[in-house]
């Protein structure tokens, strides 16, 4: 972005918070005037046996990264239809090749 000059905006956010979606995407939107892409690539699922994972540990993981990229998608997509953008979702390998750590795979399946 800088090689064309544009500024990219540093937000440090945590996506598991109610308005982190709504503040990351105004905050792009009123820096550029449009939003032409928008890539999910959150995720922190906590690398353990899903039997050993505790309720509170499978939500953690489900809600940054299932729920923060659906909460930036509702947030981006007027931006989105407006520039005839792109969303794109990232899942990691775990989806297809599940290893001791399924909650993982599970949840980069859902993606």
């Amino acid at each position: 972005m800088k090689a064309i000059g544009a500024e990219p905006p540093v937000l440090k956010l945590d996506l598991m918070a109610a308005t982190a979606a709504e503040t990351g995407v105004k905050a792009t939107a009123d820096r550029f005037g449009r939003i032409d892409a928008l890539v999910n690539i959150a995720g922190a699922v906590l690398g353990v046996d899903m039997l050993q994972m505790t309720n509170e540990q499978w939500n953690t993981g489900v809600d940054l990264t299932i729920c923060g990229e659906r909460r930036l998608t509702i947030h981006a997509w007027e931006a989105q239809k407006a520039s005839k953008g792109t969303v794109v979702f990232i899942s990691g390998s775990a989806a297809a090749i599940p290893t001791g750590a399924a909650a993982v795979g599970a949840i980069n399946a859902a993606i």
